[in-house]
């Protein structure tokens, strides 16, 4: 089916439900428009089931972070995200985390396969972004971290879990303005790199029911690497702007606008592989056997010292790129008494280019193996159209319905990857050149959905939902003439399901316990010089069971168990070939296993005292008999990038200063067992347990309007990686790397904040 024709299929659907005769009682409508974080009584309200309600009446294990402990954790990026609740981790390494989500419950997408999607599905404003996420988080108003499959009401596939991101709405009372600041300098106050992020809003009412909000962000950070030739800390600069039109033309109808707009740079070659360990010989010189001058000497050379958290690296060259984002959404609500109809239409773009010169991945001397890297031209367009019928909410059945369609398209032109080896000045010899070809990935997808809650009685509840997805995903292989080569096709068609009950123990507590089918598409793999082969979709089944509670006037705990197993659940193992190539193979595993508990706590204690606080356990686990890539049996040994316990805190305290002033002191902490980065024995790949402790203290004004801090993040200098790889860069030498981030290293500086 056309996309022509599918997306008139959909409009059909909708205006036949508008063609729909009301059919009870005289009830309002469930709120079209995201509810505010709070309630006047101190209520959670949430968007977790496509509708708002009270965090602590949805029969789903929700952390949920409000404007404030974003603003005070200093959230600035997706990957902060991971700061927020202890079931996520994000996976910051350059092109290996799809979709930006990362992973929940240890279940998650770590690949540099084009043809893969995320397994935690990231929503902004009710809009999937599938693999053309946004990367800057500014003027947020909550996010809200769903765990377990979440396929039957949010779109594409979220086989573990959603990132659910509402921003603020205009408002049409007041003109109103805000300026925020996060400075930082490297080697100032003991500050490892350098970051400034420079923040502003504008609302401005257009009408008694019309408003136009603008936001934007500047985020531009010196390091964490840093180039022991030059001296230089490599840069980072990205802008986005985001403009949100809201219009109530009736007390019916209700229109969103959104638009975005994301532009990055990277000098000097981003964040990428340094040495942490080395041991092994130079590199392979032929029939003259390994170079007598080991690695260790060459990077002491030029001043390089390999250890953990080692970030220097020595190059003589220069690598520079770029990406854009952008994108925009349509909502439109009508209030169809006793329903609502919801209507939205996205469309998102990303591109990713390299230009300049090529890079020496490796971050070795000049005079060692250098893998280099050419220029990159990569675009990608997403098209989203969703309909909705949600019916008003406290009604003996309540249910939304609806179709979701979308179409994602990928073009990659050749890259080409070169190994040279430089003995000695002047002397270059080619090892090998592998290119890749130039290559087209399209995934269409439709589905349809409904889900609705039975109150049996004032108590107890029963849940049930269903999804039907079919999905296309195909990749065109192109020669060096644009003639297609080679064609793969995965066509599936899958049901997705949730079942559970839920019964209020209390006024202010409630139990649930559900049963879930999950469907993350399939991918396409794409080998270097070899024919690409199909991963199969993975279908997780999962089981939960939960308490909720308020406690203290507003301060919700959020008590969970859960066990998930997925069939096909889609891996990536990387290992260095001959040719001192990082090769990653994605495959299908049959019999992984996620389970545990998770206890949340978040919210308002007292007036004065916020708290966020979490815990779990997660035993995320290969099936017994599974062998890694050192060839170990590792099986039933925890998942690549998923610690088995972590811990988050967040909280803020506010103390009155007179009847003007006030002061405030907060703190941000998270503590993980040992993370393993590869799918195999190798102890070096793995990081210790350790804590990241941040925090601010400050001043402001009585009215919240001024206010100034300083802050720290990572006080203790954590050196927690992003990636880590073995063999590096010599296949069978005891060599380590590791990709380092912002999150690796201390960051200290001064915060302001202006409303006018």
């Amino acid at each position: 089916m056309n996309t022509i024709r599918k997306v008139a299929l959909l409009s059909g659907i909708a205006l036949g439900a508008l063609g729909t005769p009301a059919l009870a009682q005289d009830v309002a409508p469930a709120p079209p428009q995201a509810a505010p974080a709070a309630t006047d009584t101190g209520e959670i309200i949430v968007t977790a089931q496509r509708r708002a309600e009270k965090v602590t009446e949805v029969p789903i294990s929700i952390t949920v972070a409000s404007a404030a402990q974003l603003e005070r954790q200093q959230i600035n990026t997706v990957n902060d995200l991971a700061r927020i609740a202890p079931s996520l981790e994000i996976q910051a390494a350059p092109g290996q985390n799809t979709g930006g989500g990362g992973s929940i419950r240890g279940i998650g997408t770590q690949t540099f396969s084009p043809g893969a999607v995320a397994s935690v599905g990231v929503v902004v404003d009710q809009v999937s972004q599938g693999n053309a996420n946004i990367s800057d988080l500014f003027d947020i108003a909550r996010v809200e971290v769903l765990k377990g499959p979440q396929g039957t009401l949010f779109g594409l596939t979220t086989s573990a879990g959603v990132i659910n991101i509402t921003t603020n709405k205009p408002d049409f009372t007041q003109f109103s303005a805000r300026l925020r600041t996060e400075l930082s300098d490297a080697g100032t106050a003991g500050s490892k790199y350098g970051n400034q992020v420079i923040q502003g809003l504008v609302n401005v009412p257009i009408a008694a029911n019309a408003g136009l909000r603008v936001s934007g962000v500047a985020n531009l950070r010196q390091g964490v690497n840093r180039n022991a030739t030059t001296g230089d800390l490599n840069d980072t600069d990205r802008y986005s702007v985001r403009g949100r039109f809201l219009w109530e033309p009736t007390d019916r109808v209700t229109v969103n606008l959104n638009g975005d707009y994301a532009h990055s740079s990277i000098e000097n070659g981003g964040d990428f592989f340094t040495f942490v360990k080395t041991g092994g010989p130079g590199p392979f010189l032929g029939g003259a056997g390994y170079d007598p001058v080991g690695i260790t000497d060459r990077l002491a050379s030029c001043g390089v010292t390999p250890g953990v958290g080692n970030r220097n690296y020595c190059t003589d060259e220069s690598y520079t790129g770029k990406a854009e984002n952008y994108g925009g959404s349509l909502q439109v609500d009508y209030a169809a008494d006793p329903f609502t109809l919801t209507s939205i239409t996205a469309y998102r773009k990303s591109t990713e280019t390299g230009l300049g010169a090529s890079s020496n991945v490796f971050r070795a001397d000049p005079l060692e193996l250098q893998v280099h890297n050419a220029a990159v031209n990569r675009d990608l367009s997403l098209f989203t159209q969703e309909f909705r019928i949600s019916s008003a909410a406290g009604q003996p059945i309540e249910y939304t319905v609806g179709a979701f369609y979308s179409n994602q398209k990928q073009t990659r032109d050749p890259e080409t990857v070169d190994v040279t080896l430089i003995p000695a000045p002047g002397v270059t010899i080619p090892i090998v050149s592998n290119t890749t070809p130039q290559l087209t990935i399209r995934d269409e997808s439709l589905a349809f959905f409904g889900q609705l809650t039975g109150h049996v009685t004032d108590q107890f509840r029963l849940i049930g939902g269903v999804r039907y997805t079919t999905d296309r995903l195909s990749l065109d292989t192109f020669d060096t003439t644009g003639v297609v080569t080679d064609k793969t096709v995965l066509n599936t068609e899958k049901w997705s399901w949730r079942l559970g009950a839920q019964y209020d123990l209390t006024a202010r507590a409630m139990a649930y316990a559900t049963v879930s089918r999950g469907f993350k598409g399939g991918q396409i793999a794409v080998p270097t010089g070899a024919t690409p082969y199909v991963v199969l979709p993975e279908i997780p089944t999962s089981y939960e069971a939960g308490v909720k509670a308020t406690l203290f006037g507003s301060w919700v705990a959020d008590l969970s168990v859960f066990y998930m197993k997925i069939d096909n659940f889609q891996a990536q193992q990387c290992t260095v070939d001959a040719n001192a190539i990082i090769s990653c193979d994605q495959k299908n595993i049959d019999g992984v296993k996620t389970r545990g508990a998770e206890i949340n706590f978040f919210g308002n204690v007292t007036r004065n005292f916020s708290l966020n606080t979490g815990f779990i356990f997660a035993k995320a686990t290969y099936p017994n008999g599974f062998i890694g890539t050192d060839g170990t049996d590792i099986g039933g040994g925890q998942l690549a990038y998923s610690p088995r316990y972590k811990f988050t805190l967040s909280g803020q305290y506010d103390i009155p200063l007179g009847e003007r002033f006030g002061g405030f002191v907060s703190v941000d902490t998270v503590w993980k067992s040992r993370i393993r980065y590869e799918a195999n024995s190798v102890e070096d790949t793995t990081y210790r347990p350790h804590w990241m402790v941040g925090g601010r203290i400050g001043v402001k004004t009585a009215d919240d309007r001024y206010s100034v801090a300083v802050f720290v993040r990572n006080a203790f200098n954590v050196h927690e990686p992003s990636l880590m790889q073995s063999d590096f860069p010599y296949n069978g030498a005891s060599n380590i790397g590791a990709i380092y981030g912002p999150q690796s290293y201390r960051n200290v500086g001064i915060s302001l904040d202006a409303k006018f």
